[in-house]
């Protein structure tokens, strides 16, 4: 990608066999039956974010938007990692993790078209960067916090042994050694491998259950229909109910896919490469091998553009009315032909690898949350989830807050 300082995760690869074989090495971790088995893990963090949001009752609004995002980023450096970290207990969410990923995820555009400064960049020391800018003091620390696992497990691979339950580490430490498609074992690879899934595994999240919880609080009848639905299915608020019960609801399933569809996902045309045999889009031969760095292909004055989530989420053709929150549309007879074209997580060979424990984390949290919680959104704002374009979607202006209450039944 370039625009990443992560060049030799398997994200940034361009080779499409050596993408294959890195994604098969660590893809184990992330299979249904891995998230079924560690699913504990991901309902501690949503009980904790829980928790926490009840400290706001008769008190200040509490900002969603951060709170949404620790609990991923928990979520994903427990799952990946077996790291304890508790983002949520920051005060009012907000984290020096997340102030610098929002400081430098504008600096990716930079990045791209001035690859120099990307060089120089990573090239200065530590210090200096925290000092030229101090909010990017919790990229460096998360990158210390990390490295120093990465040095303790390369120094002696048996203190797997000491981690609560299977990590990524466990797959990339013991890759098979005559895999010719693997970068050699290093401390540099490991690390940004995992700092690629810390970002890619909490910020995408974090951004659907912020735009679904926001989109759910101003409606009033998908706040009740769905309400109603969960206490349905979970009578008891003292017996939490589990994942594998959340995905049979169907108005929270609607409510989940109607957020990723409004979220989008990643928001930036994903680079392409035509290939091994021509395609046909609209008519047009785009000949093999031809790069679409943009993914836009241009003829003459034409520019067709593809695969881009936003275009494809806001096709009229395709869901009427796409500026409206409609989790009905998921519900209509012929509905299961409109999955095909739910594409936040991508498709094909390069689709999201952490798709099943994405799902997971949203069924739980949204699941939980309006469950649990009785929640009306300070000063609701169409601003609450307007973005700017930074590969991810950026939430430029005022972010989502709410009042908390405990449900009673």
């Amino acid at each position: 990608m370039g625009c990443f300082a992560t060049d030799l995760s398997v994200f940034a690869m361009t080779d499409a066999h050596e993408a294959t074989q890195r994604r098969n090495l660590i893809g184990p971790l992330f299979s249904r039956r891995a998230i079924l088995k560690l699913e504990g893990v991901v309902q501690t963090k949503v009980d904790n974010l829980v928790a926490r949001l009840l400290e706001y009752q008769h008190n200040e609004a509490a900002n969603l938007d951060f709170a949404f995002r620790a609990t991923t980023l928990d979520i994903v450096t427990a799952y990946c990692f077996g790291l304890n970290d508790t983002l949520t207990t920051s005060k009012h969410f907000r984290n020096d993790i997340l102030i610098a990923m929002d400081a430098t995820l504008p600096m990716i555009w930079v990045f791209k078209y001035f690859p120099l400064i990307k060089n120089f960049l990573l090239s200065i020391p530590e210090w200096t960067a925290a000092y030229l800018k101090p909010s990017t003091t919790g990229i460096l620390e998360q990158r210390r916090q990390m490295g120093a696992q990465i040095d303790g497990l390369l120094k002696d691979p048996s203190s797997l042994n000491d981690l609560e339950h299977e990590t990524v580490y466990h797959h990339l430490l013991n890759h098979q050694p005559d895999n010719q498609r693997m970068p050699p074992l290093s401390r540099t690879w490991l690390l940004e491998e995992g700092l690629y899934l810390r970002f890619a595994g909490s910020d995408t999240v974090g951004n659907v259950c912020t735009v679904g919880a926001y989109h759910v609080l101003t409606n009033p009848l998908v706040h009740s229909t769905l309400t109603e639905e969960l206490c349905c299915a979970w009578p008891d608020m003292k017996s939490p109910v589990g994942y594998e019960v959340l995905e049979k609801l169907p108005y929270l399933t609607a409510v989940i896919k109607e957020s990723l569809r409004m979220a989008h996902g990643v928001v930036t045309p994903l680079p392409r490469i035509v290939g091994p045999i021509d395609s046909e889009v609209a008519g047009i031969i785009i000949p093999t091998g031809v790069s679409r760095p943009n993914n836009v292909y241009t003829i003459g004055a034409l520019k067709i553009p593809l695969d881009c989530a936003t275009i494809v989420h806001r096709n009229p053709d395709i869901f009427p009315d796409p500026f409206s929150f409609s989790p009905e549309r998921w519900l209509q007879g012929n509905s299961h032909e409109l999955d095909k074209h739910l594409v936040s997580f991508s498709k094909g060979p390069r689709s999201c690898l952490g798709i099943n424990l994405a799902w997971c984390e949203l069924y739980l949290i949204l699941g939980s949350i309006f469950r649990l919680l009785a929640l009306e959104v300070k000063e609701p704002s169409i601003e609450n989830v307007a973005f700017k374009e930074y590969f991810v979607p950026v939430h430029r202006g005022k972010h989502l807050e709410a009042y908390v209450r405990a449900r009673l039944a």
